[in-house]
């Protein structure tokens, strides 16, 4: 049986302590930089909502990020097409840029959410980094399936990532991983990824979608990309918390 959460609202329409969501979301929606997080007991809530809140374990409605702007709505994932058996998105974030970065994954299965993956924190990453290794991941995911004869698209919304594995590679490693007007960077993890692609880039769909345009996948993406930045993993852990989509969607955004 699943336990009833308690959500403590510190800045919001009217601070306080919730016993569903709908009410808290009703304080925090739209509210300048509201702060609110959910508890697994009317205890421990009682006990944060008389503390101040950690700034790293709350969500905020808004951020100080390279990738913040003004939120939108997030819509349904039948605005990309998830006709394939399995869809991977993709993405990362970092705050500020170069600095704490985080990797996020959701994965769908035709189009319900199957589940959500977190992790991959560097303390000194970029932007591009989270999303190669976004990338990366995801075409890991992508061999699994295909290996059971499933198809799959993956959704990036990072062209550089993109562009990197499945198209300069081959013209770099041509030349002995080199270029003529200067460093390429981030190779310890383009080497790799590329490698995985071309195992499996016949069965496989690589497709850009635009970030924060409110697809989905990509938004459920971004917020574990956060989630990975504020709880620290190193690891790519699979995202345990029963909270609904709505409730992802309203945490903070990279």
């Amino acid at each position: 049986m699943a336990t009833k959460k308690h959500y403590v609202v510190w800045v919001g329409q009217q601070p306080g302590i919730y016993s569903t969501w709908a009410e808290a979301e009703r304080q925090v929606k739209g509210f300048p930089k509201a702060k609110y997080k959910s508890f697994p007991s009317q205890a421990e809530a009682e006990q944060a909502f008389a503390n101040k809140p950690k700034a790293a374990a709350t969500r905020s409605t808004t951020r100080s990020s390279a990738k913040s702007s003004p939120k939108k709505a997030a819509t349904s994932s039948a605005t990309v097409d998830l006709s394939a058996d399995i869809s991977i998105f993709c993405d990362g974030a970092c705050d500020p840029n170069p600095g704490k970065a985080g990797t996020g994954i959701a994965i769908y299965h035709k189009d319900k959410l199957e589940h959500l993956w977190y992790g991959l924190y560097n303390p000194a990453g970029t932007n591009n980094t989270a999303e190669l290794l976004g990338l990366h991941h995801s075409l890991m995911f992508a061999q699994a399936a295909v290996e059971k004869g499933q198809s799959v698209t993956i959704y990036c919304d990072s062209k550089y990532s993109i562009d990197c594995v499945t198209k300069w590679a081959n013209g770099w490693k041509a030349k002995g991983w080199k270029k003529a007007n200067g460093e390429i960077k981030n190779l310890d993890i383009i080497k790799p990824a590329h490698a995985l692609y071309l195992e499996i880039a016949k069965q496989i769909n690589v497709t850009h979608v635009k970030g924060h345009a409110g697809v989905e996948g990509n938004e459920l993406a971004d917020r574990m990309s956060v989630v990975a930045i504020e709880q620290r993993e190193k690891d790519l852990c699979r995202y345990e918390d029963s909270a609904s989509t709505s409730e992802l969607l309203a945490m903070a955004r990279g």
